[in-house]
């Protein structure tokens, strides 16, 4: 009968079953080299999970406003700021997008953002700004995009005050429910300085002003297997998968990912991506016909 007892050898050696210290240290030689030659692959996976996200968001955005203009029959805007556009009610001038704005799960909000976007309408502006982070830093009153918490504090008006028009009391009075309480005032906002896309009644899409379109032509158009530049293109920290939007007149929004041909090395930098031909279309806001 067999047991467990060790075999001695003609030799007189002891041998047991198991693994020698040799072959440990070449199977831990052999999952660290694994380790090694995986975690590039994994750390892409994820940043590139990581944009299809933020292509997303942009994507629901820009259906939103375009889907509330028609339906509401009034101009609706998208409005940029680093954490990521939203959806603006020009009559109403409120947002209405509370729903869909997560600004603290969102990547370009982060303090040191390892994804930032440029703005190829408006020259290649980007939407990571170091200096708006500084504690002494104002706002000035040219066109930027800049962080929508610190935005708001300098544009926000409520439609309570001290002093209101007979038409703002009619309206405070119009918004107290069956049980006589009174509504929540409504955060009113002035978006004049900021970057924006404004779709008309008719799902048509014009620019701010001072901007100018990029054609589709460039879009469509890849040197290298990638286009030159696009009106909106979203970018990431040491690595080369970038997302180009475009965004046409009649209203329509499309997007691809595509690799650049070189990484961005640092936060905010957009010259990967270059700048639209002279000869793009400059649109200017107007309305819709009534």
């Amino acid at each position: 009968m067999m047991n467990s007892e060790s075999v001695k050898t003609g030799s007189g050696l002891d041998t047991r079953g198991g693994f020698t210290m040799i072959e440990l240290m070449v199977v831990v030689a052999i999952i660290i080299m694994a380790t090694g030659s995986m975690g590039p692959t994994i750390a892409d996976f994820m940043k590139n999970r990581q944009l299809e996200g933020v292509r997303g968001q942009f994507g629901t955005i820009f259906n939103m406003a375009r889907l509330q203009a028609v339906n509401q029959r009034r101009d609706i805007s998208v409005v940029f700021f680093r954490e990521g556009p939203r959806v603006f009610d020009e009559l109403r001038s409120v947002f209405i997008d509370n729903d869909v704005w997560r600004p603290d799960a969102s990547p370009l909000g982060e303090k040191d953002p390892a994804m930032w976007y440029a703005l190829g309408f408006a020259r290649g502006t980007t939407s990571y700004n170091p200096k708006h982070d500084e504690p002494d830093f104002v706002l000035g009153e040219g066109l930027s995009v800049p962080p929508f918490e610190k935005w708001k504090e300098k544009n926000k008006s409520a439609t309570s005050g001290t002093k209101r028009s007979r038409s703002a009391r009619r309206s405070s009075r119009s918004r107290r429910t069956s049980s006589g309480r009174a509504r929540p005032a409504t955060t009113k906002y002035r978006v004049n300085g900021l970057f924006k896309v404004t779709f008309n009644r008719n799902g048509t899409l014009v620019f701010s002003n001072g901007c100018s379109d990029v054609p589709t032509s460039i879009y469509n158009n890849e040197e290298n297997g990638r286009p030159k530049t696009a009106d909106l293109v979203i970018l990431q920290l040491d690595a080369t998968p970038a997302c180009f939007i475009d965004m046409r007149p009649t209203g329509q929004v499309r997007s691809k990912t595509v690799s650049l041909a070189k990484s961005p090395l640092q936060r905010g930098d957009v010259s990967a991506v270059g700048t639209a031909d002279s000869g793009s279309r400059r649109l200017g806001r107007k309305k819709s016909g009534r």
